[in-house]
């Protein structure tokens, strides 16, 4: 079943004076993005403001913050492995939407089923409206539409995030997930033919680029509560429907 689109659109950003044009403070109403300087989350992030949403990056103090450049948003400073820190950041403002766009390479995979369960908990603890999680084909209901040959060697990972899944469904908040099975090269261009299925059977590629947009159509969307989508682009190579093959 085809839910949405990413259709056409022309994000147009402004070249600011400073190099990173942050806001004093986080606010209340805005969208607080988990990853947001990563590879997936600043496309997320720019995304969201070219739909006019206010919002707030959760970061480490370390985190190179260039693909944010010239974007008005601002900041919260913290590790997403310590609950402190967490919370801190949730209660830094009242928060109407959280997005878990996390991805953290050379950790143990324990790091989705910590992260998840943080964001959950402290989300639920401070009356978010809304979570989006960022997660992959394979946990869940889903493991039989990843590829046979793989699944050992995912069967960790994939535990954590089903786990990750599992504490925000169970959280009370409202909640999106978005799972990928195959994210190209960051930079391939968007197709604007990628979907968001309800269909757990689908398998396919999609662009960090289309997953943006598709992220911030789902913000405050009645069609997007309490469901689980697979996004993918019929267009690109390896799109399927049906059970994951050898």
């Amino acid at each position: 079943m085809k839910l949405l689109t990413t259709g056409v659109r022309a994000l147009v950003f402004s070249v600011l004076v400073l190099p990173f044009a942050v806001k004093a403070e986080p606010a209340d109403g805005d969208v607080l993005v988990f990853g947001g300087t990563g590879q997936l989350g600043s496309e997320v992030v720019k995304a969201l403001v070219a739909a006019d949403h206010s919002v707030t990056v959760f970061a480490r103090p370390s985190s190179n913050r260039v693909r944010l450049k010239g974007l008005p948003v601002s900041y919260v400073l913290g590790d997403v492995l310590k609950e402190a820190d967490v919370e801190a950041a949730f209660k830094a403002a009242k928060f109407r939407v959280a997005i878990d766009a996390l991805a953290r390479g050379g950790t143990p995979v324990s790091f989705y089923a910590v992260s998840g369960r943080y964001l959950a908990k402290w989300a639920a603890a401070t009356g978010v409206k809304q979570v989006i999680l960022h997660g992959s084909v394979g946990a869940g209901d889903s493991m039989a539409t990843y590829p046979a040959a793989r699944r050992g060697a995912m069967k960790e990972t994939m535990a954590a995030k089903t786990a990750a899944e599992n504490a925000l469904i169970d959280s009370g908040v409202n909640y999106t997930i978005i799972r990928n099975a195959r994210l190209p090269r960051h930079g391939t261009p968007a197709t604007g033919k990628a979907r968001l299925y309800r269909d757990q059977r689908v398998f396919g590629a999609v662009t960090r680029e289309d997953l943006g947009p598709l992220t911030a159509e789902c913000v405050d969307n009645p069609r997007c509560l309490n469901k689980i989508f697979h996004a993918a682009d019929a267009s690109m190579p390896g799109f399927r429907i049906g059970l994951g093959a050898d």
